[in-house]
């Protein structure tokens, strides 16, 4: 007998799940061992991979004139490598059989230990832990994008592997015994010091791990290699088993809590820490902390959930010293890093002593100083092939009095529009970070002179909204090296380059104004596509096109009225080169980016196969993590969780792009939306528990028609973008999420095991996380469409398992 949310008395019905045991997860003296002996030897795993790692990289990574070794050679050197590489693995092996009897030990301690806590702290400490584990998850995906751009590219895939650990710990909460929590320090720690390690601490700079291994989305750097993909991949693998193995024991902590509790005030508390591990969140990114603070902050949380006797607080306090110590050492004490709230900066200086800016460790930004006083005592020809290129737009433009510059960054664009006599500046740059740097660095002050008007903001934001107008605005070389959140795959600057945000660009123009966008083109199919898109914004009028000598750089420009022309002594003077018919005779077909479609840097709307291989990965990773942690298949019983989580999973990245395109894709948008998000839930929750809701087929009907409704508004073109559209978008964009939240909370008020719903849930996000990849083929406005299809798959199974379950009673 359990006793549900209402405080009435129900009969336990014997439920389909995962069960850790061969008996119900009834525990016994012989399942413990397995479950910690399944944990080993994924660590043992994960350690492998670890440890043949760096040479793989250091051998995948040549310097530029090293030799390439020889195939021959090159598995000889890894061959001898291998044999201490295999001693220390059975070192770690044999040094986990001996830790065997402490685990254990500990395990039941920790179990007891939660058992303990009394019920007036049950309810802060379920909380707690929910904080924790958000809290926690947003770190390790911030800063594994902080150390290889390929985790600030795809947060979505750090996101999955802290689902696919959160969820197997919910799912073994139902032993009594498990894994220690005092694990998840070690793991941390372990993946801090092997990241920093392959990062910085390689002969060589490890160029295998910083390529790319999709063919479908262009990116800076070097083309990979079959081998180097192959390094990359074996890096993704040990990150995933790494990461998924730290949060077991944490997903554990929070489903023995709330096992403890009622079902839905335990997720009511769940969704109130949730929401609180957002907050402080948003509190360490306003305040620029690095992640030392971050996981400072995890690691206090943390140890009050440890056994309190002395050897394990001792321990577990030694080691977060050193995963704190570990993520404070100064790889590279020439550069001040710096933890904006998008990205990790790093401000250096080239040897003529002006600023340089990386984001992720690659080349981002550079100051140029091309004052009239800097040019004229310099006999360097590129310094002025390089003013020459800044100062473009207004010789084509030399009466503009009022400018925009688009991606302001260190301040170059914005000097060069005084330099030409500009009134005023409206400069607009995301990041408070570069304008700070750009502000304290740029040697010509572009930021302190009184005609500029620095604007924290994302541009195509500031751009619908404003009601300035513009005699020139100039995109700055504007480029993202990270995603809008960690739930999509959309960059930074995705909508400011879609057909639709240069429409509304040039809306901003006065009637004989001028757009001006420089861009580093990859190739001749990205140039062709930024070619057509401005073409399409502008009616049909072609764009001019330009190629200047300056980094890759080329120049698209058109007036408002499509008539623009140059005379060729502005050319002439400029140094820059005029191609007209590169790209309106060429044959390259493309694909434009739209606001339903915002992928500039994929040429062709091709479905991302190669995006398969690593989601392939990860269903393989989670399906063997779950495989050799439960002995009987999953029953599937709770499928209608599993359903609703992945249809809220696409429900969610869906409201967090529009509400970014709406209110603007800023980190403090991204934070509030999010949060609302939780809101929504914990008001369904409430709903459900103070009108003790029972049926859903009334939900479920107002679910699917504000999904289709949803739908239908995005595909006619969205709300207008006036107070009461912009509400009215919120609206439509959080009705589904809060109709799916009484249909959850509704379902789950009629279970008995809480755990086993949070873990089949989190397992529905994962694989709604992986669908989340359709839209790169489909877009953004199918997903209302495969939600749909989701929330259909819950209800139908829903009533297929009740039938099961009634017609049996019936029987008898």
């Amino acid at each position: 007998m359990i006793t549900d949310a209402n405080s009435s008395v129900v009969e336990a019905t014997p439920v389909q799940e995962f069960i850790p045991g061969s008996d119900r997860g009834n525990s016994d003296g012989a399942e413990i061992p397995r479950l910690l002996r399944s944990f080993r030897h994924f660590i043992v795993l994960a350690f492998l991979g670890s440890v043949f790692l760096p040479p793989l990289a250091y051998l995948s990574s040549p310097s530029i004139g090293e030799v390439i070794p020889s195939p021959g050679e090159f598995y000889l050197k890894v061959g001898l490598y291998g044999v201490p590489a295999l001693a220390a693995i059975v070192g770690l092996y044999l040094l986990l059989l001996k830790l065997e009897p402490y685990l254990l030990k500990e395990s039941l301690d920790q179990a007891a230990f939660l058992e303990t806590i009394p019920g007036r702290s049950l309810s802060i400490a379920i909380a707690a832990s929910a904080a924790l584990s958000l809290f926690l998850e947003l770190a390790v995906i911030r800063w594994q994008g902080s150390i290889f751009e390929f985790f600030a590219f795809y947060k979505n895939y750090g996101l999955l592997a802290c689902f696919a650990g959160l969820g197997l710990g919910y799912a073994l909460s139902r032993s009594k015994e498990g894994i220690p929590l005092i694990l998840t320090l070690p793991l941390l720690t372990w993946q801090f010091g092997l990241l920093i390690a392959l990062r910085w601490g390689l002969p060589n700079r490890p160029y295998s791990l910083e390529t790319i291994p999709f063919r479908e989305q262009l990116n800076m750097g070097l083309t990979a290699t079959w081998d180097q993909i192959g390094v990359v991949y074996l890096l993704l693998t040990v990150v995933f088993l790494l990461t998924a193995l730290a949060f077991v024991p944490v997903g554990q902590l929070c489903g023995k809590l709330m096992e403890r509790k009622s079902q839905l005030p335990a997720y009511g508390f769940n969704l109130l820490g949730s929401l609180a591990g957002v907050l402080l969140m948003f509190l360490v990114s306003f305040l620029w902390t690095p992640p030392v603070v971050w996981f400072g902050l995890c690691f206090v949380i943390l140890l009050f959930f440890f056994v309190p006797e002395p050897r394990t607080l001792l321990l577990g306090m030694g080691i977060a010293l050193v995963a704190l110590m570990t993520l404070a050492w100064p790889v590279n004490p020439l550069w001040n890093k710096i933890y904006s709230p998008y990205q990790s900066l790093d401000i250096g200086y080239s040897p003529n002593g002006l600023m340089l800016i990386r984001a992720a460790g690659h080349y981002y930004q550079r100051v140029h100083n091309l004052s009239s006083a800097a040019i004229e005592a310099s006999t360097d020809p590129a310094l002025r092939a390089t003013r020459d290129y800044y100062d473009f737009p207004y010789r084509v433009r030399p009466s503009a009095s009022e400018v925009a510059v688009v991606g302001a960054g260190s301040g170059n664009d914005v000097a060069a529009a005084l330099r030409s006599g500009a009134q005023h500046v409206d400069a607009i740059e995301i990041d408070p970070a570069i304008l700070l740097a750009g502000k304290t660095n740029h040697p010509e002050r572009p930021y302190d002179d009184p005609r500029v008007r620095p604007i924290v903001n994302d541009a195509r934001s500031f751009l619908r909204t404003t009601q300035s107008h513009y005699d020139l605005m100039v995109y700055g070389l504007l480029d993202s090296h990270t995603l809008l959140s960690q739930a999509s795959s959309v960059r930074l600057d995705s909508f400011v380059y879609t057909v639709e945000g240069l429409r509304e660009a040039r809306s901003r123009l006065t009637p004989n104004g001028v757009l001006s966008l420089s861009f580093s083109v990859l190739n001749d199919a990205l140039g062709t596509k930024i070619y057509q898109m401005m073409k399409q914004a502008f009616d049909g009028k072609e764009p001019l096109c330009f190629f200047p000598s300056y980094e890759g750089a080329q120049v698209f420009m058109q007036s408002k009225n499509g008539d623009l022309s140059i005379p060729p002594a502005v050319l002439w003077e400029a140094h820059v080169a005029e191609r007209p018919e590169f790209y309106r005779n060429s044959a390259i077909k493309v694909d434009l980016s739209t606001d339903d479609w915002p992928f500039l840097y994929m040429p062709r709307r091709v479905y991302p196969l190669s995006y398969l291989v690593v989601l392939g990965l990860i269903l393989l990773l989670t399906f063997v993590l779950y495989a050799s942690f439960f002995r009987q298949r999953p029953k599937f019983s709770h499928l209608p969780f599993f359903f609703l989580g992945a249809g809220f999973m696409l429900v969610e990245t869906k409201a967090i792009t529009e509400m970014g395109l709406t209110f603007g894709n800023t980190w403090q948008v991204i934070a509030i939306a999010i949060a609302s998000i939780l809101v929504m839930a914990f008001l369904a929750n409430g709903i459900v528990q103070r009108l003790r809701v029972s049926g859903t087929f009334f939900i479920y009907f107002l679910l699917f028609v504000s999904l289709a409704v949803g739908w239908w508004v995005a595909t006619s073109g969205g709300l207008s973008s006036t107070t009461a559209g912009r509400i009215g978008t919120a609206v439509i964009l959080t009705c589904p999420l809060f109709f799916s939240g009484i249909v959850f909370s509704t379902l789950l008020s009629a279970e008995s095991r809480i755990s086993s719903v949070m873990s089949m849930n989190l397992m529905g996000a994962m694989c709604g996380g992986v669908l989340e990849y359709n839209s790169m083929y489909f877009g953004f406005h199918f997903l209302y469409l495969l939600a749909l299809g989701l929330y259909a798959a819950a209800l139908l199974s829903g009533l297929a398992f009740r039938r099961t379950a009634v017609l049996p009673a019936l029987r008898t």
